[in-house]
Formats: C-alpha cells, sequence, structure tokens
C-alpha cells in the first residue's frame, strides 16, 4: 500500500495532469485509486470520461480527507492524490497521511519562487512525521534546450533535501489535447503521444524507485 500525493501552490504547473497519468499508469498493474483534492476538480472529472473505469473520489474538507485517504490505503495497492493549487489546511492534511509526494515545477522564475513555498511546508511536515513523506521534485512542461530549463535544473538542484528527479516531462501539445479527447497521452497514437508516453513512464519509474 502507498499514499502517493502531487501538491504545488501554484495551479497550471501539470500537477492534476501528472495525477490522472499517474493513476492510469499505475491501474495497468495495480489495483489504484485517485483521490481529487482540488477544488477544480479537474482529474477526477477527467478520470469520468476516460474508457478505462478508475475509481475516484473529490473530497475537499480536510477532515474527511484524511479518514477517506486512510481507509482507501486499505482497500487499494495504491491511493493518488491530486492536492490543490494553494497552500491551505487541505494540502497539510495531505502531506500528513502521503509516503511520498512529487513537485511539479515549470521552468520559470515565477514558479521556481513559488515551489520553495510549498517546500518550506513539507519540510516543516517532515519534521513533524520523522522524514515523511518522501518527495521528489520534477520539472513539467519543459521545452528542450532552452536556457530556461537548465537554469531550472541548477536551481532546483541545489537541495539535498529535496532531489530532482532526473526525467523530465516536456511541453507537448498532446498532453494538452488528453482532456478534450477524454483519453490519457497513453492512448493516444503519433510520435508525439509515444515521447509523451515515454516521459511519463520515466518519470513514474524514477519516483516509485524513492518509495524504497
Amino acid at each position: 500500500m502507498s499514499i502517493i500525493s502531487i501538491v504545488n501552490q501554484k495551479g497550471g504547473c501539470g500537477k492534476s495532469t501528472t495525477a490522472v497519468h499517474l493513476a492510469y499508469w499505475l491501474a495497468q498493474n495495480k489495483n489504484v485509486t485517485l483521490i481529487d483534492a482540488d477544488a477544480q476538480q479537474s482529474s477526477s472529472s477527467w478520470l469520468a470520461r476516460l474508457p478505462k473505469e478508475i475509481p475516484n473520489a473529490a473530497i475537499l474538507d480536510p477532515e474527511a480527507l484524511f479518514d477517506a485517504i486512510e481507509e482507501a490505503s486499505n482497500q487499494y495497492d495504491v491511493v493518488v492524490v491530486d492536492g490543490p493549487g494553494s497552500l491551505s489546511e487541505i494540502t497539510k492534511t495531505i502531506l500528513d497521511i502521503s509516503d511520498l509526494t512529487l513537485v511539479p515545477c515549470q521552468p520559470s522564475g515565477l514558479d521556481l519562487s513559488s515551489s520553495s513555498k510549498i517546500l518550506q511546508v513539507i519540510r516543516q511536515r517532515q519534521k513533524v512525521r520523522g522524514g515523511q513523506p518522501h518527495v521528489g521534485l520534477f520539472l513539467s512542461r519543459a521545452v528542450k534546450g532552452t536556457v530556461l530549463l537548465k537554469e531550472a535544473q541548477q536551481a532546483l538542484s541545489q537541495d539535498q533535501r529535496f532531489p530532482l528527479i532526473n526525467s523530465i516531462v516536456y511541453q507537448r501539445q498532446c498532453i494538452s489535447d488528453a482532456p478534450i479527447q477524454e483519453a490519457t497521452v497513453f492512448d493516444l497514437a503519433g510520435s508525439a503521444a509515444k515521447a509523451a508516453q515515454q516521459d511519463y513512464e520515466n518519470l513514474f519509474m524514477e519516483a516509485l524507485s524513492y518509495l524504497g
């Protein structure tokens, strides 16, 4: 049993997209559920439109959320939690029960500054929980070969307490189009979709190694 959360206080960084693709990818071999704790409820509504049925629920109350995650962890191999795009009691609740927390970051100055705030909250929860949850940062919606990407990699690699996952999810139109097509990139054909599939597979395989 594992509880994997995706959190960041800033919206638009690929948080819900990552949560949906992680749940879908894991569901190929494991019994998985997704709990959507984001007020926009993007991930749960997206999953509801996919041909492959993956159990999910949208829960916005912190106390109810903790109980729901705990109950789900007794029923499923993996619980994927999509956190809100804010720093709130819900975010702290998620961090208090997660085994692994993934933090997507876009390679931009504003996003990197925003990420420092969520990392401060994570560090505080780790002190309370004796080092838990495990944490992995990763770059999302990145453009290959840009100075911004290189600078972001350097900036995020400085704090050894929060390791930067080597795998990168690059900006691709097929990822943006997937919800409209009621699909994930794993369902789509074409070279761009294949490349996106590989990006996510690399990311998820590396992230799971953090669980030990």
